[in-house]
This record gives structure tokens, sequence and C-alpha cells, in this order.
């Protein structure tokens, strides 16, 4: 039986995951502390990276003998490449969208330069529509899914997704539900918001890259990227881990805010401060 405190606290990370998200980018747009455009470049980053790339080879990989084999043998070494993984692809696109968000030509011959957006504002832009982006599709759309399920078992509908669902699937997923806990919950809370904040972070070096030309900040965001990750590899508890991460967060966090001065103040020309 899936009790009722899951089901409510799977509503409020429903909330928090997807409907949150959706308010603060649409209250940060009306007060214009975000850019419309890095805000969807964002968002399509992760989605490249992700969900039309990197997922899709990786289960490809997986119905392959020798990968199968290779992660019963090597779990570590397996886990450490697919941190590195995520960090290259994730901020390869990353640095295409900083290309691609640059100071542009003149509207008109003769005309002024239009500044780009790779800037503090940019990067802020850029980074939250690639970290909600994580947020909505891996978080938001599985309890969407969770709190559904959930409530069908409770109303007595089991008969009816017996149906809809492959045999012993409702039973599996019963069995899953009802042993989830309100921590295990919100540590997955905890973690997308720590992943919020890293985005936010390594966002901030990429466009930091391209806009003052130091692209050695480029491999140093995939190496933080692959650090960062494997922090879950560490054989601690759930919670152990994800408050390691948030701390590591807020420090990503910290460098984020700072990062400000080091932006040119238009990339037509101005310079920040170091």
């Amino acid at each position: 039986m899936i009790s009722v405190p899951v089901i409510l606290t799977f509503a409020l990370a429903l909330f928090l995951t997807l409907l949150f998200p959706i308010m603060l980018i649409l209250i940060l747009a009306w007060k214009k502390k975000i850019s419309l455009l890095p805000l969807g470049f964002g968002f399509l980053s992760f989605l490249l990276s992700q969900v039309l790339t990197r997922i899709p080879l990786l289960q490809a990989f997986s119905t392959q003998e020798w990968y199968q084999n290779f992660a019963v043998l090597h779990p570590v070494v397996l886990g450490l490449l697919l941190a590195f993984t995520a960090g290259l692809f994730e901020e390869t696109a990353r640095l295409g969208g900083s290309a691609l968000l640059g100071p542009r030509k003149p509207a008109f011959p003769g005309g002024p330069a239009r500044p780009g957006y790779r800037t503090f504002e940019g990067a802020l832009s850029f980074g939250l529509g690639h970290a909600f982006c994580e947020v909505i599709l891996l978080a938001g759309l599985t309890h969407i899914n969770n709190l559904i399920f959930c409530f069908l078992v409770s109303s007595g509908s089991s008969q009816l997704l017996a149906q809809l669902l492959p045999a012993g699937q409702l039973e599996l997923v019963t069995a899953q539900l009802s042993a989830v806990r309100v921590p295990d919950i919100l540590a997955g809370l905890l973690e997308r918001l720590s992943a919020v904040l890293f985005h936010l972070f390594a966002t901030s070096l990429v466009f930091l890259a391209a806009a003052r030309r130091k692209w050695i900040l480029y491999p140093v965001a995939i190496l933080a990227h692959t650090v960062f990750n494997c922090v879950a590899l560490l054989p601690l508890g759930i919670w152990p881990i994800e408050l390691l991460l948030f701390a590591l967060a807020l420090l990503c966090g910290f460098l984020f805010r700072k990062s400000r001065s080091w932006f040119p103040n238009a990339e037509t020309g101005g310079t920040g401060t170091s």
C-alpha cells in the first residue's frame, strides 16, 4: 500500500519540478531579469546533448554484449566514463550555444554592432534554460507518472491498470512505489536543486571562455562536471551524497554570483573587473 505521506510528497515534488520552474521563468521574464533567446538556447542545449544524442547512444550500447560485460567487470570505470561523457556532451552544447549567442552584425550597413548575450545575464538565462529542461524532463514528468499511478492504485483502479500494463508490471511498480520513503523523495529534490546551481556555474565558465577568449575554461567546465557527477559514485548513503553535492553546489552558486564581475560589460568592447 502506498502511504498518504508519500503521495503528498510526490505532489510537492511535482510542483517543485514542473510548475515552479515554469512560474519562475515567467516571473523573471516579466521582470526582465532573463532573456528569452538564451533561455531557449539553454533548453535546446540539454535536449540536443542528452535527450537526442547521449541518452539514445547509451541505450543502444546497453543492448550490446560487450557493454554489458564491461558494466559487470568494471562498474567504477563505467561510472567514471558516464560522468565524463555527461560533461563532454553538455559543456560542448553550451559552447555551441555561446558561439551562436555572440555579437551580431549591424542590422544595416554602417549601423551599430548589436551586442550578444555572452554576459552574466545571458549565462543566467542559458543556465536556467538548460537546468530547468533537465528538471522538467527527468524529474517533473517522472513525478507526474508516479502521482497518477499512486492515485489509481489508492482509488481501487488496479484492475484497469492491470489491463493496460504488461503481465507482472503492476505488481512490480506497486512494490517499488510502496518501498519509497518520504526522505528518498526529498533527497531527490535536493539533488535537483544542487544540479541547477551547478549548471549556472558551468554555464558561466563556458560563456566566459567565449566572451574573454579564455578557452581553457571549456575543459575546466568538463572536468568540473565530471567531478560533480562522480560524487554519486562514492560509497556513501543517499543523504551523505546529497549533502556533499549540495555543499559543492553552494560553492558553485557563490562562484556563479561572483562571476558577474568577470564578464565584459558589453561584448562590443567593455571590460569587467577582475
